[in-house]
């Protein structure tokens, strides 16, 4: 199998992904990853398309096999930091980014979304009591 697609299956399993929403997602067909499409190598149109689809996969990793699967700090992640620069997220929280079995875990990224999703929760709840207590 190419190289590329042994490691995209890796990446894809690591991230608990099923790996018909993996295809589907990548927008590349099962095919291409058994019997003889396996030896085939994918387009630079696909490799481009699958690390905008997954932003923290890193491109060295998964062309060159050279350092970790997961980026330590995506494009996403950063907006996210910027978004709340008022919560007590530092930016150096100590993070992993080994993948244990079907579980990657990438701890800063997760909690920067997560206290945001929580932070949008409370304006809009916040919103809504102002509504409703001057009615």
């Amino acid at each position: 199998m190419d190289a590329v697609k042994e490691r995209l299956i890796q990446f894809a399993k690591c991230q608990g992904l099923m790996m018909m929403d993996f295809y589907k997602k990548i927008s590349i067909s099962q095919s291409n990853f058994s019997g003889e499409g396996a030896n085939s190598a994918l387009s630079t149109d696909k490799i481009i398309h699958i690390l905008i689809t997954y932003p923290e996969l890193s491109a060295d990793w998964l062309l060159l096999e050279k350092g970790e699967m997961l980026r330590k700090s995506t494009p996403k992640a950063q907006q996210q930091e910027e978004k709340v620069p008022s919560m007590a997220v530092s930016a150096t929280a100590p993070s992993s980014n080994a993948c244990n079995g079907n579980l990657t875990i990438n701890a800063p990224q997760e909690i920067i979304m997560l206290l945001t999703s929580q932070q949008q929760t409370i304006q809009d709840l916040t919103s809504t009591i102002k509504i409703l207590t001057t009615k």
